[in-house]
């Protein structure tokens, strides 16, 4: 039986986009992956390629679908925007595709390296899946924005699945702004609350699921018989947020901010494998380069810049690709 999954992404993320599609099917021979393409050039080079198990979506059929996505998008801006998407392309998929029982959304710049089946063993007989960031003591402040990460959402097709689904639709449609207020910030902390308001809610378990910087320091990575282990657990997918491209070969993983450094197994068999893989898929003439801001200037910018300095002479988290 298909499994069937959505994500979404614009030009400056189909490196990301390409890498999880060709994780996911390498490793779930049944996956359907719905990719929203948020601009024309995305959707264009995606045709060009006639990815198997993908199904594409150009980002106008999901606003013809639901009008009032013009509207969130003239008054928040673009990550706001593809924050406040992320509950409608699951919508759309359940509206317009009745074979589809159970739809998961994915992050993009998600990689699977191994198969996702045991998160769905944890599932079977819910309604609704998602996923704790799982933060360590020097990430817990980030506990403010969510308990839970939208990298991984299931909604099932029933009347609890659905109620959840719509519930959030409507409300990342009426206020989906990157600010932190008491019970709402982006997309991500109305799902404090479903396992109060909604029934056959799972929180996933399985700690192999949505390892990233936020919580990598509390486990150990270990390699047996040729896979990835985070303490007992195969790595099933792991979260590559923060990650920003320096130059055409150079890229900073971020983990100096948590204090860990990119090396050992975690540089080898997770960044390094990742990243050529996400290089094989990038045009040379695309390539998005993270610039630093030449015009911040004051005493909390010279602060940040002296702290960043000292954390990556200490853990280093810059990748070269030769």
């Amino acid at each position: 039986m298909n499994k069937y999954f959505c994500t979404h992404f614009d030009s400056n993320y189909l490196p990301h986009a390409k890498s999880l599609h060709s994780s996911l099917i390498k490793h779930l021979k049944d996956a359907v992956l719905f990719m929203f393409c948020m601009d024309n050039k995305s959707f264009l080079e995606l045709s060009k390629l006639n990815l198997k198990s993908a199904i594409l979506i150009h980002h106008d059929e999901l606003e013809s679908f639901f009008p009032l996505l013009i509207n969130a998008k003239n008054n928040r801006d673009k990550v706001e925007y593809f924050y406040t998407c992320s509950p409608l392309i699951c919508n759309y998929i359940i509206q317009t595709n009745p074979e589809v029982d159970q739809i998961t959304y994915l992050d993009s710049d998600l990689y699977f390296f191994d198969s996702p089946l045991p998160i769905f063993d944890e599932l079977n007989g819910y309604s609704v899946g998602i996923i704790e960031h799982k933060f360590n003591f020097f990430t817990k402040r980030n506990k403010k924005y969510g308990n839970f990460n939208v990298g991984w959402v299931t909604f099932k097709r029933d009347a609890n699945g659905l109620a959840c689904l719509n519930d959030w639709s409507d409300k990342c449609l009426d206020w989906c702004y990157q600010k932190l207020e008491t019970n709402r910030y982006a997309d991500q902390k109305y799902l404090d609350y479903w396992q109060k308001d909604f029934k056959n809610v799972k929180v996933i378990s399985n700690i192999g699921a949505n390892v990233a910087i936020w919580n990598i320091k509390n486990y150990k990575i270990l390699k047996r018989n040729n896979k990835i282990y985070i303490d007992d657990f195969p790595l099933i997918f792991y979260h590559f947020a923060n990650l920003k491209q320096l130059n055409k070969n150079s890229f900073s993983t971020s983990l100096s901010r948590v204090f860990v450094s990119c090396e050992g197994l975690l540089k080898k068999e997770v960044y390094l494998p990742y990243l050529k893989e996400f290089l094989n898929h990038q045009n040379q003439d695309s390539i998005s380069i993270s610039k630093k801001d030449l015009h911040s200037k004051g005493f909390i910018t010279f602060i940040r810049n002296c702290s960043r300095k000292v954390r990556l002479f200490f853990y280093n988290d810059i990748i070269k690709i030769d």
